[in-house]
Order: C-alpha cells, then structure tokens, then sequence
C-alpha cells in the first residue's frame, strides 16, 4: 500500500514518499507536468511507476483541499506524454571536432469499498480510468491513521507525524487502488487540478529512501518562463563542458557537482521557450498544453537524501532569455578530455581512470596550499568523477502540491 505525502521531516519506510505495505515503488527519478492555469489552480500529471501485486497497490496523496471527481483524470497515453517531453527537451550536443589525441583513443578501442469512521469524511469517491478512489479527510489524526489502518494500510508509528502534520493543516488525502480486474499493467500517469498558483516539489519525504544524485525532471507551462523561487538557478557554460573520444561528455556530473557544491539546492534550466517553438503537434495533451499555456520550462536537478531539506517553489518571472537545449560547440576547440589540462583515460562509455587530483599551490611561493575541506551534511558524497555511465535506478515516490502566498509555513 503506497502514501504518497507532502514534504515533512518525518520518516517512512523504505519507499521513498510512498507509504507502503510489501512491495516497494521503483522509479527511474521523479516526473511531473505542472499547468499554472489562470484560474489560481495547478494541474499536475504525475507518472506513477509501481512494481508488484495488483492487490497491494493503494496510493493516497495529501492536497490543499478537498476536491471533486471532475479535478481527476486519466490522461489517455500518459506515460507517451512523458516520453515525448524527454525527446523533444533533452539537452543535446552538436560535439566539436574531432583532435587528433581523441582520434588516437577511439581507434584504441574496438481499491476494495471500506467502513467509514465517524470522524473521517468521504467528499467523494468514484472511478477515473483503472482507478477508484475516495478523497477523504478529518480533523482527527488518529482517526484517519485508523481509517487506514482498517482499509489495509500499513501505517508504522514513524508515520504518524507525517498524518498528523497535513491533518492539523487541514489538508484532504486522495486515496485511490486499482479496480477489481485491472493489473499493474494498467496503472497510468494521473492528472490532479488543486487550488494553488505556485508549482511546489516537495522531496523531504522522499529523502527516506532514494538514492545519491535522484534526477528530478519538471515541465512547466504557464505565461512566461519559470524559476526556482528558493533554490538556487544554476547554469553550465558549455565552454565548461569535456567531450571523450566516443561522443560523450560529462555534463551531467557537471550539473550534479554544480548543485551538490550549492547543497542540493539549485535547478537547471535545460529547455526554456515557446511551447510551439517544439514539434508539440506530435502529442495531443502538449498541444491541448500549449493553448492556454504558451510557454514551457524544463527544470532539472539531481538530488541526494541528505539534501532533500527544503521543498522548491517555482514562480513565473517575466523577461527572461529563451533557453535552448541544443549545446553547439561546433565552433569551440579544446574541450575533449585529450587536450584538458587534467586528461580522462574515459572508456567506451564514459567511465574516468582513476587519477590523482592536483595538489593547489600558492603563486607566490609555489608551496602546497593549505585548503579547509567545504562543509557537508552527514551522508555528503564528495568529489565525484568528470565523466559517470548515466543510468539511476531510484526507489521513492514523489509527492506535489502547490505554494500560495502567505501559506510557506505549511510546507
């Protein structure tokens, strides 16, 4: 049985934001499609990835308000909406020549119905595609931990904050399983519309179980182009950007390092620009997207437990430079590893050699300087390599809601 929860500094079982029962959540990163619709509500298209038995699936989701059956949704093709996000607003690179040193390298190589509590309100309940679900609330804690319980969900006493905190907020819980006949092959990303008119990405609770370097992926459209409100707006040259002899390159170790040194507090923006300005017409739901929402910014950021402290805040901020994901360094020259100042033995996939760092020295004297390590959290990773084979496998569940002025302290 899943929880999927809002930001809290409580704890959990091993499934990131879900509350679970046997069978843990496996996410490859988080993904969400957030609306800023114009009527101060957020529509958020949340993938959902579960492994495991039908009968053990259940997911309840914290939300500002109560809301009706028509604020739910199945989206027909949700997880193409994903795919298609992915391909039309990756980063890509137009790599620059080839040197001769690189050139040397590469030839080197060859839900069932349940009994109500009394203090426990059902404000609706109904199907929404493999789905049926109830959203529920009360203003007694242990009442709706007791509401789960009765319906089958494990609830641990480490849980309990977690309840008790969007309870004494007044927050509604949807809760929704699959329907009698309908698999795990069924479940599809699903579409909420709460009130709210600011993105919110709560990850405290997902600290509990994932992994170093967590890939976060949001897709914004609204008005303008949007930013981080309360992380940091990071942003990598590609002058700063090493090739290897493959096609590869280290940009990703590049942006971890990037928020890892502002810790774990910064997003990147890889895409930023018209909806339009992207071949959205393969794709129903980005088109329907872009009609009322013109514009489109992609964040991303990769995350690891011990910084998931703080919830990000996404605003739209007017006069901002178009952001595009194409990299070209056609025209730039001395950016493979070969011609570096600190050359990577990179493999066929990226993989560094294992080489050791130069010791900084004083100008003036040309002695070793004296450094003081940067501050860490427990549980901080260090240095990592330039270049790394990308592929995150994550356990945890990514929870969302929105931010309204005058309400931080809630989250």
């Amino acid at each position: 049985m899943l929880l999927i929860a809002l930001g809290s500094a409580g704890q959990a079982l091993a499934c990131g934001g879900f509350f679970c029962q046997n069978t843990p959540v496996n996410q490859v990163g988080e993904r969400i499609v957030f609306q800023v619709n114009d009527d101060d509500t957020i529509t958020s298209l949340i993938q959902i990835q579960y492994q495991g038995e039908a009968d053990d699936f259940s997911w309840i989701l914290p939300i500002p308000e109560a809301i009706t059956a028509d604020d739910l949704k199945v989206t027909e093709e949700g997880d193409q909406i994903f795919t298609d996000l992915h391909n039309l607003t990756d980063v890509q690179f137009i790599n620059p020549p080839l040197p001769e040193c690189a050139q040397t390298v590469v030839r080197s190589m060859a839900m069932e119905d349940s009994a109500e509590s009394a203090e426990v309100e059902v404000f609706a309940s109904g199907e929404v595609g493999p789905f049926g679900f109830d959203v529920i609330g009360s203003t007694d804690p242990d009442a709706l931990t007791t509401w789960l319980r009765d319906n089958d969900y494990r609830v641990d006493p480490s849980m309990e904050p977690l309840i008790n905190v969007y309870v004494e907020d007044q927050f509604a819980f949807i809760a929704m399983r699959l329907l009698d006949g309908q698999d795990t092959d069924s479940i599809t990303p699903i579409e909420i519309t709460y009130p709210g008119t600011r993105a919110m990405i709560p990850l405290r609770l997902t600290a509990v179980a994932a992994l170093d370097d967590m890939p976060v992926f949001a897709w914004i459209f609204a008005e303008d182009q949007v930013v981080p409100t309360n992380f940091e707006h990071m942003e990598i040259a590609t002058e700063e950007i090493t090739f290897n002899s493959f096609g590869g390159n280290n940009y990703v170790p590049l942006v971890q390092q990037r928020a890892d040194a502002l810790g774990g507090r910064a997003f990147i923006t890889e895409f930023a620009g018209p909806a339009t300005s992207l071949d959205i017409e393969i794709n129903q739901y980005l088109r329907d997207a872009a009609i009322d929402h013109p514009y489109l910014t992609r964040l991303t950021t990769y995350i690891s437990p011990d910084e998931m402290t703080v919830d990000p805040v996404f605003a739209v901020e007017t006069g901002r430079q178009d952001v595009s994901n194409v990299r070209d360094a056609s025209n730039l020259t001395g950016l493979y590893d070969c011609e570096r100042e600190q050359p990577s033995e990179a493999g066929l996939f990226g993989e560094p050699a294992v080489t050791d760092a130069i010791e900084p020295r004083d100008p003036a004297t040309n002695e070793v300087a004296a450094t003081t390590p940067p501050e860490r959290s427990s549980g901080g990773r260090g240095n990592r390599p330039l270049f790394a084979l990308i592929g995150v496998g994550v356990l945890g569940g990514l929870a969302f809601t929105s931010y309204r002025a005058g309400q931080a302290s809630k989250n």
